[in-house]
């Protein structure tokens, strides 16, 4: 069995996507690992992998890309305006800020999907779908552990939407994969 740095470095050969949503989970284990899970924090990262999905979805449906790409592209981006009304609606409700940009990588990934077209648009958006999608559950799960009980009721709430959404993207992912 290979090891995390192999593991990674295979990865990071494979995309240059992938580099940039590995970089920002590695961040994102780390923070856990090492303190509580801060609400603010966990809300800007929600909101901008929420809206980074919007948009990735809304590229995907609206380009020429696979049947398969398309359909789930089409019930994500619906998925995710929902999610969006959520998290701004919590934020207000607890006085919270939410931010006005995504995260630096989330705009990158968004950047790199935006010129490309059909097979590679599937292929990369079925990637970036199944990182950011694992991503988000796992920051789910801290949230769940930790001590703030919003964040626990959000990611009961959320947990059980995203991990069947994970499920899909793993089968689109292997549709469209060379």
């Amino acid at each position: 069995m290979a090891t995390g740095e192999t593991r990674r470095g295979l990865l990071l050969s494979c995309s240059p996507m992938i580099v940039v949503l590995l970089g920002s989970l590695t961040a994102a284990q780390n923070a856990v690992a090492e303190r509580p899970v801060d609400p603010g924090r966990f809300f800007d990262f929600a909101y901008s992998s929420a809206v980074l999905q919007e948009r990735a979805s809304a590229l995907a449906a609206s380009k020429d890309t696979r049947p398969e790409v398309k359909d789930f592209a089409r019930e994500m981006a619906q998925f995710r305006g929902q999610q969006l009304d959520r998290l701004r609606a919590i934020s207000q409700e607890r006085s919270m800020r939410l931010p006005v940009e995504e995260e630096f990588e989330h705009r990158v990934v968004l950047e790199n999907l935006e010129p490309l077209n059909y097979l590679a648009l599937s292929r990369r958006y079925a990637e970036v779908q199944v990182q950011a999608l694992g991503q988000e559950i796992r920051g789910y799960e801290a949230a769940e552990r930790g001590a703030d009980e919003g964040m626990k009721q959000l990611a009961a709430e959320m947990l059980p939407q995203v991990r069947q959404r994970l499920e899909a993207a793993r089968r689109m992912h292997d549709a469209v994969k060379p």
